[in-house]
């Protein structure tokens, strides 16, 4: 008897645990058939975070820009006279007679809008690549504007960007319109006529590996991009803005990669201009941006 009491003395713990975990889960059952089940929420209130997928990797003619050209343009290009501390006094001209005593300096004259000053050259201020510009006529769209067609086709393929903006490096392919009218050609003001798209970042760059891996070196004949003669003026526009510009004709068009796959998708192939946009400004601003292009292997040739 006394072994039995011992036995269910040892238990009795063990029996109180099991009736509060029953007592526990009956809670939890009733509290559950009680509660009203969640109602789901509808999908067209669920906010979706919007997912860009970013460049996983740098892209390989830049790379080659910050690795190589960067620093061969900074030891090319650079101006010790243009870090020099000495001063120049300014000498202001004496007056030759009387009416000129005491009388402001008169500004000077001509036509030409002044030249803006050349930064001085440092490491922050090294010339690079901002855009590029590609830019085709058609004339066909004068009469049909279907004919432009072909033409958005071609640069949307080129350069990645969709007609109204989709790439994330630029605007996307436009459509140009003419301002004025000529009479002559049936050409009335407002009539789309050409076609244009600006690249930039990682964009700008795969057009250029495009551009020297397969197309020039593919065109028969080409000698480069011709050079301003030496006798042109240093400060005209085109020499101190740091553009250079260049056209292809419609067989080059094919040549590109994306295009050359799908040739037979396209109706007709149009010749194009390119503007290669740098950040050089001022004296000297079309010779860095052409040393430039050519450390990106795009050949020049003297007329």
């Amino acid at each position: 008897m006394s072994a039995t009491m011992s036995a269910i003395r040892r238990s009795a713990p063990a029996l109180r645990s099991l009736n509060a975990v029953a007592s526990t889960s009956r809670s939890y059952a009733s509290a559950s058939k009680s509660a009203p089940a969640p109602t789901p929420t509808p999908a067209s209130e669920l906010s979706i975070p919007e997912i860009h997928l970013g460049p996983t990797h740098q892209s390989r003619y830049a790379d080659h820009y910050d690795r190589t050209i960067a620093s061969d343009l900074m030891y090319m290009t650079y101006n010790h006279r243009a870090h020099s501390t000495e001063t120049i006094p300014e000498v202001l001209p004496e007056p030759q007679t009387g009416y000129e005593l005491n009388r402001p300096t008169p500004p000077l004259r001509g036509n030409r809008p002044a030249r803006p000053s050349a930064k001085p050259l440092t490491a922050s201020t090294i010339p690079k690549l901002e855009s590029i510009v590609l830019h085709t006529m058609v004339k066909e769209a004068i009469g049909n504007k279907q004919s432009l067609l072909s033409a958005i086709m071609a640069l949307r393929a080129i350069s990645g960007q969709s007609p109204n903006g989709g790439g994330r490096s630029g605007k996307g392919v436009e459509v140009i319109v003419s301002r004025t009218g000529a009479a002559a050609f049936k050409l009335r003001a407002g009539m789309p006529v050409a076609v244009k798209v600006e690249m930039k970042g990682e964009a700008m760059y795969d057009f250029i590996q495009s551009l020297v891996d397969f197309v020039l070196p593919r065109i028969r004949e080409y000698p480069g991009i011709a050079l301003p003669a030496l006798s042109a003026s240093k400060t005209s526009p085109s020499s101190v803005g740091g553009v250079v510009s260049f056209g292809l004709p419609h067989t080059a068009m094919g040549l590109f990669p994306q295009i050359e796959a799908n040739l037979d998708s396209y109706p007709r192939l149009h010749g194009f201009h390119m503007y290669f946009k740098t950040s050089a400004r001022g004296d000297r601003a079309q010779e860095h941006a052409e040393a430039l292009l050519s450390g990106f292997r795009i050949p020049f040739h003297r007329r």
